[in-house]
Formats: structure tokens, sequence, C-alpha cells
């Protein structure tokens, strides 16, 4: 098992909507990539093995629960198979893009078992968000 995503990296992407994954991560995608809507208006890029932890997870509760449907609409509906090409860029689909808010530069954000893309003006503003309240919230995780 590979470590865990960690840093922070500004990248673009082109007029194809392509954005490269940081080198550093890149073999963690050989088998391939899925990219998705994720919690906070930014996407998440998961490992095909770590895509599929998460299905399987999914597919523990019943069919009918409402929270499993909601996690399915939200998540998996979204979501696209994005295999990285030989320079390590993954296609990032216009749908995506506009929910994301992207539309030139973006940071690429390790989050422990994924990567997050962010719009940069968000990211800022959660990192904001987090900061005013994180002392607290570290105590109550025993940290």
């Amino acid at each position: 098992m590979e470590g865990a995503f960690l840093g922070e990296f500004a990248h673009s992407l082109d007029e194809k909507g392509r954005l490269a994954i940081p080198s550093k991560f890149r073999s963690r995608f050989k088998e391939g990539a899925v990219v998705s809507r994720w919690i906070g208006e930014c996407l998440a890029i998961f490992p095909n093995d770590e895509w599929e932890s998460i299905n399987a997870d999914i597919r523990k509760r019943p069919r009918t629960d409402p929270l499993r449907q909601q996690f399915v609409h939200f998540l998996v509906s979204g979501a696209h198979d994005a295999d990285p090409d030989g320079q390590g860029r993954i296609v990032v689909p216009a749908h995506l893009r506009e929910y994301a808010g992207l539309s030139g530069e973006a940071l690429v954000v390790g989050a422990s078992d994924h990567l997050e893309v962010w719009e940069p003006g968000r990211w800022h503003a959660r990192l904001a968000q987090v900061e005013s309240s994180i002392g607290e919230k570290l105590a109550d995780l025993g940290i």
C-alpha cells in the first residue's frame, strides 16, 4: 500500500479540459482513474481500486435506502472514467468542470485516499472556513 495523497499543486486545465495529475502520484493511477463530483463544490479523482472500494461499500446498503440513492445520484451519476494519457493528464468533462467552477487554473489537493480538484478561490475560502474552527475539532479527534 502506497502512502497517502498529500500536498497542494497548482495546475491548469487546457482548452480540451485536460488536467495533469501531479507527477509524484501518477504511478498510483496506472490501473486507471475515476473523476466525480465531491463535497464542497470540488472534484475527486480516485484510483480505480479506491473507486471500487467505495462502490462495494455503497452496494452493502439496500437499494431502496434513501441515503444510498442520494449518494449514488450525487457521486456515481456524475462519475467519469479518466485514464491518464502518456503525459499524466486526465480529461475532466464539461459537466464536472462546470460543477467545480473550473475554467483555467486549478489546485490539485491531496486528501488522503484521493485527490481533490478545486477552483483556487473556492479552495482559499474553504481553508479560511476550516481554519476558524479547526482547533476545537482536532481536540475532539484527540489530536
